[in-house]
Protein backbone atom coordinates (compact mmCIF):
# COMPACT_ATOMS: atom_id res chain seq x y z
CA UNK A 1 0.00 0.00 0.00
CA UNK A 2 1.28 3.45 -0.86
CA UNK A 3 2.59 5.80 1.80
CA UNK A 4 0.09 7.99 3.63
CA UNK A 5 -0.30 11.37 1.86
CA UNK A 6 0.21 14.52 3.91
CA UNK A 7 -2.96 16.49 4.59
CA UNK A 8 -2.96 20.22 3.73
CA UNK A 9 -3.93 22.73 6.39
CA UNK A 10 -7.64 23.45 6.88
CA UNK A 11 -8.67 26.99 5.83
CA UNK A 12 -10.15 29.52 8.24
CA UNK A 13 -13.96 28.93 8.28
CA UNK A 14 -14.48 32.65 7.66
CA UNK A 15 -12.73 32.26 4.30
CA UNK A 16 -14.25 30.84 1.07
CA UNK A 17 -15.36 27.19 1.20
CA UNK A 18 -12.46 26.05 -1.00
CA UNK A 19 -8.99 27.42 -1.70
CA UNK A 20 -6.24 26.10 -3.98
CA UNK A 21 -2.98 27.87 -3.06
CA UNK A 22 -0.71 25.37 -4.83
CA UNK A 23 -2.65 24.85 -8.08
CA UNK A 24 -3.33 21.18 -7.30
CA UNK A 25 -6.75 21.22 -8.98
CA UNK A 26 -5.26 22.52 -12.23
CA UNK A 27 -2.22 20.24 -12.15
CA UNK A 28 -3.76 16.95 -11.01
CA UNK A 29 -7.41 17.08 -12.11
CA UNK A 30 -8.41 13.68 -13.54
CA UNK A 31 -4.73 12.64 -13.62
CA UNK A 32 -4.25 11.36 -10.08
CA UNK A 33 -5.93 11.43 -6.68
CA UNK A 34 -4.89 14.13 -4.23
CA UNK A 35 -5.98 15.52 -0.89
CA UNK A 36 -7.22 19.11 -0.43
CA UNK A 37 -8.57 21.27 2.40
CA UNK A 38 -12.01 22.90 2.55
CA UNK A 39 -14.03 25.16 4.86
CA UNK A 40 -17.44 23.44 5.06
CA UNK A 41 -16.96 21.58 8.34
CA UNK A 42 -18.11 24.51 10.48
CA UNK A 43 -21.39 24.86 8.56
CA UNK A 44 -24.38 23.79 10.70
CA UNK A 45 -26.24 22.66 7.56
CA UNK A 46 -24.36 19.38 7.91
CA UNK A 47 -25.54 18.64 11.45
CA UNK A 48 -27.70 15.50 11.61
CA UNK A 49 -30.89 17.35 12.62
CA UNK A 50 -30.68 19.54 9.53
CA UNK A 51 -29.82 16.60 7.29
CA UNK A 52 -32.88 14.76 8.60
CA UNK A 53 -35.05 17.71 7.54
CA UNK A 54 -33.33 17.71 4.13
CA UNK A 55 -34.16 14.01 3.71
CA UNK A 56 -37.81 14.60 4.61
CA UNK A 57 -38.22 17.20 1.85
CA UNK A 58 -36.19 15.34 -0.80
CA UNK A 59 -38.41 14.79 -3.86
CA UNK A 60 -38.96 11.11 -4.75
CA UNK A 61 -37.55 11.66 -8.25
CA UNK A 62 -34.16 12.35 -6.63
CA UNK A 63 -34.16 8.67 -5.59
CA UNK A 64 -32.26 8.71 -2.28
CA UNK A 65 -30.33 5.54 -1.48
CA UNK A 66 -29.97 3.89 1.90
CA UNK A 67 -28.81 0.53 3.18
CA UNK A 68 -29.08 -1.07 6.63
CA UNK A 69 -26.76 -3.64 8.15
CA UNK A 70 -23.17 -4.75 7.81
CA UNK A 71 -21.71 -5.03 4.30
CA UNK A 72 -18.36 -6.30 3.02
CA UNK A 73 -15.84 -4.63 0.70
CA UNK A 74 -16.87 -6.85 -2.21
CA UNK A 75 -20.66 -6.51 -1.80
CA UNK A 76 -22.92 -4.98 -4.43
CA UNK A 77 -24.91 -1.81 -3.78
CA UNK A 78 -28.07 -3.90 -3.37
CA UNK A 79 -26.75 -5.36 -0.11
CA UNK A 80 -28.80 -4.19 2.88
CA UNK A 81 -31.61 -2.61 0.85
CA UNK A 82 -34.18 -5.37 1.43
CA UNK A 83 -36.51 -4.97 4.43
CA UNK A 84 -34.75 -1.80 5.48
CA UNK A 85 -35.98 0.84 7.94
CA UNK A 86 -37.48 4.06 6.62
CA UNK A 87 -35.15 6.82 5.45
CA UNK A 88 -35.94 9.17 8.40
CA UNK A 89 -35.52 6.32 10.91
CA UNK A 90 -32.23 5.30 9.31
CA UNK A 91 -30.83 8.83 9.68
CA UNK A 92 -32.21 9.33 13.19
CA UNK A 93 -30.52 6.12 14.37
CA UNK A 94 -27.42 6.29 12.18
CA UNK A 95 -25.09 6.12 15.18
CA UNK A 96 -26.21 2.57 15.99
CA UNK A 97 -27.76 0.88 12.91
CA UNK A 98 -24.70 0.19 10.72
CA UNK A 99 -26.16 2.06 7.75
CA UNK A 100 -25.36 4.44 4.93
CA UNK A 101 -27.59 7.12 3.39
CA UNK A 102 -26.98 8.94 0.11
CA UNK A 103 -29.11 12.05 -0.54
CA UNK A 104 -28.85 12.93 -4.23
CA UNK A 105 -29.12 16.20 -6.19
CA UNK A 106 -28.74 18.18 -2.99
CA UNK A 107 -27.41 21.15 -4.98
CA UNK A 108 -31.05 21.63 -6.09
CA UNK A 109 -32.37 22.06 -2.55
CA UNK A 110 -33.41 25.66 -1.78
CA UNK A 111 -31.53 25.68 1.54
CA UNK A 112 -28.39 23.72 0.63
CA UNK A 113 -28.24 24.79 -3.01
CA UNK A 114 -26.43 28.14 -2.63
CA UNK A 115 -23.60 26.59 -0.58
CA UNK A 116 -23.20 23.50 -2.74
CA UNK A 117 -23.50 25.27 -6.09
CA UNK A 118 -20.82 27.70 -4.97
CA UNK A 119 -18.57 24.74 -4.19
CA UNK A 120 -19.31 23.14 -7.58
CA UNK A 121 -18.30 26.36 -9.30
CA UNK A 122 -15.10 26.80 -7.27
CA UNK A 123 -13.82 23.36 -8.23
CA UNK A 124 -14.35 24.09 -11.92
CA UNK A 125 -12.73 27.52 -11.61
CA UNK A 126 -9.63 26.02 -9.98
CA UNK A 127 -9.32 23.14 -12.48
CA UNK A 128 -9.71 25.59 -15.38
CA UNK A 129 -10.86 25.31 -18.97
CA UNK A 130 -9.70 21.68 -19.27
CA UNK A 131 -12.59 20.85 -16.95
CA UNK A 132 -15.09 23.62 -17.72
CA UNK A 133 -15.36 22.74 -21.42
CA UNK A 134 -15.82 19.04 -20.60
CA UNK A 135 -18.50 19.24 -17.89
CA UNK A 136 -22.06 18.37 -18.86
CA UNK A 137 -23.62 18.76 -15.40
CA UNK A 138 -22.43 18.87 -11.81
CA UNK A 139 -24.14 17.25 -8.83
CA UNK A 140 -23.64 16.94 -5.08
CA UNK A 141 -24.63 13.93 -2.99
CA UNK A 142 -24.57 13.98 0.80
CA UNK A 143 -23.41 10.71 2.39
CA UNK A 144 -24.28 9.90 6.02
CA UNK A 145 -22.86 6.68 7.45
CA UNK A 146 -22.58 4.81 10.71
CA UNK A 147 -19.43 4.22 12.77
CA UNK A 148 -17.14 1.59 11.23
CA UNK A 149 -19.39 1.25 8.14
CA UNK A 150 -17.82 0.03 4.90
CA UNK A 151 -18.61 1.54 1.51
CA UNK A 152 -18.04 -1.31 -0.97
CA UNK A 153 -15.41 -1.33 -3.70
CA UNK A 154 -16.60 0.36 -6.89
CA UNK A 155 -15.73 2.93 -9.51
CA UNK A 156 -17.73 5.85 -10.93
CA UNK A 157 -18.28 7.31 -14.38
CA UNK A 158 -18.08 10.84 -12.95
CA UNK A 159 -15.01 12.75 -11.87
CA UNK A 160 -15.37 13.14 -8.12
CA UNK A 161 -14.29 15.31 -5.19
CA UNK A 162 -15.17 13.60 -1.88
CA UNK A 163 -15.47 16.25 0.85
CA UNK A 164 -15.34 15.04 4.47
CA UNK A 165 -17.47 17.29 6.71
CA UNK A 166 -18.00 15.28 9.92
CA UNK A 167 -16.07 12.33 11.31
CA UNK A 168 -13.16 10.57 9.66
CA UNK A 169 -12.43 7.45 7.62
CA UNK A 170 -9.84 5.50 5.70
CA UNK A 171 -10.29 6.08 1.98
CA UNK A 172 -8.54 3.67 -0.41
CA UNK A 173 -8.04 4.75 -4.03
CA UNK A 174 -6.54 2.69 -6.84
CA UNK A 175 -4.89 3.86 -10.07
CA UNK A 176 -7.55 4.67 -12.69
CA UNK A 177 -5.06 3.97 -15.48
CA UNK A 178 -4.23 0.44 -14.33
CA UNK A 179 -6.32 -1.67 -16.71
CA UNK A 180 -5.50 -4.84 -14.76
CA UNK A 181 -7.66 -3.64 -11.84
CA UNK A 182 -10.94 -3.42 -13.76
CA UNK A 183 -11.36 -5.61 -16.83
CA UNK A 184 -12.91 -4.47 -20.10
CA UNK A 185 -15.85 -6.77 -19.40
CA UNK A 186 -16.42 -5.15 -16.00
CA UNK A 187 -16.34 -1.70 -17.60
CA UNK A 188 -18.82 -2.77 -20.26
CA UNK A 189 -21.15 -4.19 -17.61
CA UNK A 190 -20.92 -0.93 -15.66
CA UNK A 191 -21.89 1.26 -18.59
CA UNK A 192 -24.62 -1.20 -19.53
CA UNK A 193 -26.20 -0.57 -16.13
CA UNK A 194 -24.44 -2.71 -13.49
CA UNK A 195 -22.89 -0.11 -11.20
CA UNK A 196 -21.48 -2.89 -8.98
CA UNK A 197 -19.60 -4.60 -11.81
CA UNK A 198 -16.07 -3.99 -10.44
CA UNK A 199 -14.73 -7.07 -8.64
CA UNK A 200 -12.60 -6.51 -5.51
CA UNK A 201 -9.42 -8.56 -5.48
CA UNK A 202 -7.86 -8.66 -2.01
CA UNK A 203 -4.42 -9.43 -3.42
CA UNK A 204 -4.44 -5.99 -5.11
CA UNK A 205 -5.15 -4.03 -1.90
CA UNK A 206 -1.43 -3.30 -1.57
CA UNK A 207 -1.69 -1.19 -4.75
CA UNK A 208 -4.14 1.31 -3.18
CA UNK A 209 -3.24 4.76 -1.88
CA UNK A 210 -4.51 4.95 1.72
CA UNK A 211 -5.85 8.37 2.76
CA UNK A 212 -6.48 9.12 6.43
CA UNK A 213 -9.42 11.40 5.64
CA UNK A 214 -10.53 13.73 8.41
CA UNK A 215 -13.15 16.46 8.59
CA UNK A 216 -11.98 19.60 6.80
CA UNK A 217 -10.28 17.64 4.01
CA UNK A 218 -11.29 16.04 0.75
CA UNK A 219 -9.94 13.72 -1.93
CA UNK A 220 -10.10 13.96 -5.69
CA UNK A 221 -11.01 10.64 -7.31
CA UNK A 222 -10.42 10.58 -11.09
CA UNK A 223 -12.97 9.00 -13.41
CA UNK A 224 -13.03 5.18 -13.16
CA UNK A 225 -10.57 5.03 -10.22
CA UNK A 226 -11.67 2.06 -8.06
CA UNK A 227 -12.05 2.87 -4.38
CA UNK A 228 -13.61 1.73 -1.11
CA UNK A 229 -14.08 3.27 2.33
CA UNK A 230 -13.76 2.18 5.97
CA UNK A 231 -15.32 4.59 8.49
CA UNK A 232 -13.66 5.19 11.82
CA UNK A 233 -15.56 4.84 15.09
CA UNK A 234 -17.81 7.86 14.50
CA UNK A 235 -20.74 9.02 12.40
CA UNK A 236 -19.48 10.32 9.07
CA UNK A 237 -20.97 13.08 6.92
CA UNK A 238 -19.39 13.68 3.52
CA UNK A 239 -20.29 15.38 0.26
CA UNK A 240 -19.66 13.70 -3.06
CA UNK A 241 -19.10 16.55 -5.53
CA UNK A 242 -19.16 14.99 -8.98
CA UNK A 243 -19.36 15.96 -12.62
CA UNK A 244 -20.56 14.16 -15.74
CA UNK A 245 -18.09 14.71 -18.58
CA UNK A 246 -18.49 14.81 -22.35
CA UNK A 247 -15.26 12.86 -22.80
CA UNK A 248 -16.56 10.06 -20.58
CA UNK A 249 -19.92 9.92 -22.35
CA UNK A 250 -18.08 9.19 -25.59
CA UNK A 251 -16.22 6.29 -23.98
CA UNK A 252 -19.41 5.08 -22.29
CA UNK A 253 -21.20 4.80 -25.63
CA UNK A 254 -18.39 2.63 -27.00
CA UNK A 255 -18.46 0.38 -23.93
CA UNK A 256 -22.24 -0.06 -24.29
CA UNK A 257 -21.87 -1.08 -27.94
CA UNK A 258 -19.04 -3.44 -26.96
CA UNK A 259 -21.32 -5.01 -24.37
CA UNK A 260 -23.88 -5.75 -27.09
CA UNK A 261 -21.20 -7.18 -29.36
CA UNK A 262 -19.88 -9.40 -26.56
CA UNK A 263 -23.37 -10.80 -25.98
CA UNK A 264 -23.36 -11.80 -29.66
CA UNK A 265 -20.23 -13.86 -29.04
CA UNK A 266 -17.73 -11.34 -30.42
CA UNK A 267 -14.58 -9.99 -28.75
CA UNK A 268 -14.74 -6.21 -29.28
CA UNK A 269 -11.73 -3.91 -29.04
CA UNK A 270 -11.71 -1.51 -26.06
CA UNK A 271 -12.15 2.25 -26.62
CA UNK A 272 -9.04 3.95 -27.97
CA UNK A 273 -7.51 0.89 -29.64
CA UNK A 274 -9.08 1.46 -33.07
CA UNK A 275 -10.06 5.08 -33.85
CA UNK A 276 -11.95 3.98 -36.99
CA UNK A 277 -13.76 1.25 -35.08
CA UNK A 278 -14.66 3.74 -32.36
CA UNK A 279 -16.23 6.06 -34.94
CA UNK A 280 -18.41 3.25 -36.29
CA UNK A 281 -19.48 2.31 -32.76
CA UNK A 282 -20.33 5.94 -31.92
CA UNK A 283 -22.42 6.17 -35.07
CA UNK A 284 -24.25 2.99 -34.04
CA UNK A 285 -24.76 4.35 -30.53
CA UNK A 286 -26.22 7.54 -31.99
CA UNK A 287 -28.66 5.56 -34.09
CA UNK A 288 -29.80 3.47 -31.11
CA UNK A 289 -30.19 6.59 -28.94
CA UNK A 290 -32.25 8.27 -31.68
CA UNK A 291 -34.63 5.33 -31.91
CA UNK A 292 -35.07 5.29 -28.13
CA UNK A 293 -35.72 9.05 -28.08
CA UNK A 294 -38.44 8.67 -30.72
CA UNK A 295 -40.02 5.83 -28.76
CA UNK A 296 -40.22 8.13 -25.71
CA UNK A 297 -41.72 10.94 -27.73
CA UNK A 298 -38.49 12.95 -27.50
CA UNK A 299 -38.74 13.47 -23.75
CA UNK A 300 -35.61 13.98 -21.68
CA UNK A 301 -34.80 11.32 -19.07
CA UNK A 302 -34.19 14.05 -16.45
CA UNK A 303 -37.19 15.20 -14.43
CA UNK A 304 -35.33 17.68 -12.20
CA UNK A 305 -33.13 20.76 -12.45
CA UNK A 306 -29.40 20.48 -13.07
CA UNK A 307 -26.33 22.58 -12.40
CA UNK A 308 -24.02 23.56 -15.26
CA UNK A 309 -20.76 25.54 -15.05
CA UNK A 310 -21.05 29.32 -15.29
CA UNK A 311 -19.13 31.06 -18.09
CA UNK A 312 -15.43 31.58 -17.50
Amino acid sequence: MSALPTAPSVPDPSQPSLLDPTGAFRDHYNRRSFMFAHGLSANPLFDLDNLLELAKRTPPQHEPYWSNGKVAIGNKWEAGTGGRASLPDTIANIEHNDSIVILKHTEQDPVYGPVLQDFLARVVAFAGEQMRSDVIVGETLILISSPNRVTPYHFDAETNFLVQVRGDKWFYVFDHEDRSLVTNEEREQYFAGDISSAVYRAERQKDAIAYDLKAGHGIHVPVAAPHWVQNSDNVSVAISVNYELRSVERTAKIHRINSRLRRLGLTPTPPGVSPVGDLFKLAAAGTIAGVRSLSRGGRSARTYGVWTPPPA
